[in-house]
């Protein structure tokens, strides 16, 4: 047991001389740490599922409330479409943009992916009668 005792004195001898001769050695472990860190932190549960926290059921009256802030897009089908490229088969997908605040009443839902998606049916505003879909994190319950 002295042996042990006696070899653990040397070795950490060496670190600290190490240490002291290259201080970036010490910005490095920092540096390791600090990401170790990070990626733990954003990590989450670690379940690889997104988790929208609304729970909402089909017939269930919602308001329509982006938490982005802004208008909420109706889609005919479920899944992310690109708004942005202005493309006709894109066009022929959107459906109405809703207005935050807006009424509605949850018809189905769908997970594409793993994104939750629910198809709504607008109660007032200016898609009142209007159905289509919508992320789920777009509405909340009344």
């Amino acid at each position: 047991m002295s042996n042990e005792n006696n070899s653990e004195g040397p070795a950490k001898a060496n670190i600290l001389d190490t240490l002291k001769s290259n201080p970036k050695i010490l910005y490095v472990i920092g540096g390791v740490a600090v990401v170790i860190l990070l990626a733990l932190a954003m990590g989450g549960g670690g379940s690889g599922e997104v988790q929208v926290k609304t729970a909402v059921q089909v017939g269930q009256t919602v308001v329509v409330s982006n938490p982005n802030v802004g208008d909420s897009q109706l889609t005919a089908a479920p899944g992310l479409m690109n708004v942005a490229s202005g493309e006709e088969e894109n066009d022929e997908q959107k459906v109405c943009v809703v207005k935050s605040g807006t009424r509605a009443t949850v018809e189905e839902e769908s997970i594409v992916g793993a994104l939750p998606f629910v198809k709504l049916k607008i109660l007032d505003g200016a898609c009142e009668g209007k159905s289509g879909w919508t992320s789920k994190v777009n509405v909340s319950a009344n």
